[in-house]
């Protein structure tokens, strides 16, 4: 309980067995009405909460129902389409998704997906659509690009979003550790004898992580020695190759950072440049261990994992609404040696 008032506690003050004051407080015939307004009032004068997740697995377990009647924890995708989070093109995201239904189901809950935008209705009627469904937690899906934070009625649920710190809002969030993933690649590339890495990025990159990847990438700078760091090139979109190809002539980078390693292999090409022969390529995101692209993999499927735990926490300890103040989990990423790096310089 989160007040730690247990039926034990009750009992005790009451001088009863917990068996008595758990049948009291269901109001059970077999123990006298007397005992039961008795022990019923010293629970609400102990302000005791039952967890109504706990009390669901128990008459499962008594009445022997399948899995598919345990308690259920909202999978909400705060994407623009229906199957957004499910089909989004970056694996990391798809993996999240995947990672927190085989935690649901490995913990004995139940993961139900919803969409956010559902039938266009409002963040309210949502809210009230779930929990009328008798929702009491949900995991929030990565926010559709330049989408709003969602306006919740975050006194129903238990509630973690996976994202980095959401400014605006005091919700408990799981993401990747951006900043210490660039710092990584810093290193990784002044091993590998780069002196002159340039980082490359869409704003909405800038936007979405508060600047981390610039961040872990400008301190890399500053903490190895000899390193000339270009000055980091944002691009609204990433068809735009021009301007790609006129920074790099002017900043002569010998290896390029970034989270799209397929568009600038392209832009390499067309420039003449071999990688990682002429040029290295390192990647923010790679897609999974043992690929191609030299890099840093997220690992997704943790980063899902890892929330759904942090939701089943508060689920149990019986917590709703948003916490006073806010706590990130942040998991760093595992180093992908892939081949767009040269060899570390011995």
């Amino acid at each position: 309980m989160s007040n730690g008032v247990t039926m034990k506690s009750i009992a005790a003050q009451a001088g009863v067995t917990q068996a008595t004051v758990s049948m009291s407080l269901a109001n059970n015939p077999r123990i006298p009405l007397v005992t039961r307004e008795r022990i019923q009032a010293i629970a609400k004068k102990l302000n005791y909460h039952p967890n109504p997740y706990v009390s669901t697995l128990m008459r499962i377990r008594r009445q022997g129902k399948p899995l598919k009647d345990k308690p259920a924890l909202a999978l909400v995708c705060a994407q623009r389409t229906a199957n957004g989070w499910r089909d989004h093109p970056a694996p990391t995201i798809r993996q999240m998704r995947e990672g927190a239904f085989e935690r649901a189901t490995l913990r004995g809950y139940r993961a139900q997906e919803f969409w956010l935008h559902r039938d266009g209705m409002s963040n309210e009627r949502f809210s009230e659509m779930l929990h009328a469904r008798g929702i009491q937690a949900m995991l929030i899906s990565p926010l559709a690009e330049g989408d709003p934070t969602p306006s919740l009625r975050w006194e129903y649920f238990a509630s973690v979003c996976l994202s980095v710190p959401l400014p605006a809002l005091t919700i408990t969030t799981v993401c990747n550790d951006h900043y210490f993933s660039s710092l990584q690649i810093a290193r990784e590339c002044h091993r590998r004898g780069y002196r002159r890495p340039g980082l490359v990025l869409r704003r909405e990159h800038q936007l979405r992580f508060q600047g981390r990847w610039e961040a872990g990438f400008l301190v890399g700078g500053t903490m190895l020695p000899e390193l000339r760091i270009a000055a980091p090139l944002y691009v609204d979109d990433w068809t735009d190759v021009g301007r790609i190809l006129a920074w790099l002539k002017r900043e002569k980078p010998d290896v390029l950072i970034t989270p799209a390693a397929d568009v600038l292999r392209n832009a390499l090409a067309q420039a003449g440049w071999r990688v990682p022969a002429d040029i290295g390529l390192a990647l923010l995101a790679c897609p999974q261990m043992g690929d191609t692209s030299s890099g840093v993999f997220q690992n997704g499927r943790m980063i899902g994992a890892l929330a759904v735990d942090t939701l089943i926490s508060m689920v149990e300890r019986n917590e709703r609404g948003l916490p006073e103040q806010a706590t990130t989990l942040m998991v760093e990423g595992q180093w992908n040696e892939g081949t767009t790096l040269r060899p570390v310089t011995v």
